[in-house]
């Protein structure tokens, strides 16, 4: 297969789902002018004259691109994705708080098995967290991920008003954040275990961020 080629057709299909059809598409496209191309050095041109001559015989494909473009059945699929996909990372969000409040509320007890069972509490309520975001990005298919990138790409979230909400709405939540972790490590004097707030501060912050461009692409 010739490089030049395949980075072609790849640009073809840049910026559309990764479907069956789409996909099909894309390898019939490729063999084809990979095909020709042969046929054109053997007629005794060179690479840079065969690679020409192959992508003007190909002529418009607009229309043949146009077939495997997302229709309404694909639409529903992935708003169907977009549903679960938010409440899994819901369900992970109150998993990854509710952790936390366990440690920051066993905190004001001055007893070691307490905090140990605190910490391994938050500990298992992260791993189950983790699982289900691992679970629920693995499971959606690479075509709907496609769609809702695309989406949200040409929409160019940060600079739309939900974008800007977003912002404002990490920049208060980092503020409250620090201080939270000030106030707990000052009070308990616990800083050997108040540092982990932070990790968790940050895991919850790509969160409230994915979860700002998912309603956007709901009401899209």
């Amino acid at each position: 297969m010739n490089a030049k080629i395949e980075s072609y057709i790849n640009s073809l299909f840049l910026e559309i789902p990764r479907t069956k059809k789409a996909m099909e598409l894309r390898d019939e496209l490729m063999s084809n002018m990979d095909e020709r191309y042969e046929d054109y050095l053997r007629e005794g041109k060179n690479e840079s004259q065969a690679y020409s001559l192959t992508v003007a015989s190909m002529g418009d494909i607009d229309e043949l691109i146009a077939e495997v473009m997302p229709d309404e059945n694909f639409k529903k699929e992935a708003q169907h994705y977009r549903t679960r996909n938010a409440r899994n990372i819901a369900i992970a969000v109150a998993m990854y708080i509710l952790g936390g409040a366990v440690v920051v509320g066993s905190s004001i007890f001055d007893v070691d098995n307490i905090m140990i069972m605190s910490v391994v509490c938050l500990l298992v309520l992260a791993a189950i967290a983790t699982a289900i975001i691992i679970y629920t990005n693995m499971s959606t298919p690479v075509a709907y991920k496609d769609f809702d990138s695309y989406e949200l790409k040409e929409r160019e979230f940060d600079s739309t008003p939900l974008g800007q909400v977003a912002k404002l709405v990490l920049s208060i939540y980092w503020s409250i954040v620090t201080i939270i972790y000030l106030a707990i490590s000052f009070i308990t004097f616990s800083w050997h275990i108040t540092w982990i707030i932070w990790p968790i501060a940050g895991i919850l912050s790509g969160i409230i961020h994915t979860i700002f461009q998912l309603r956007q692409a709901y009401d899209k």
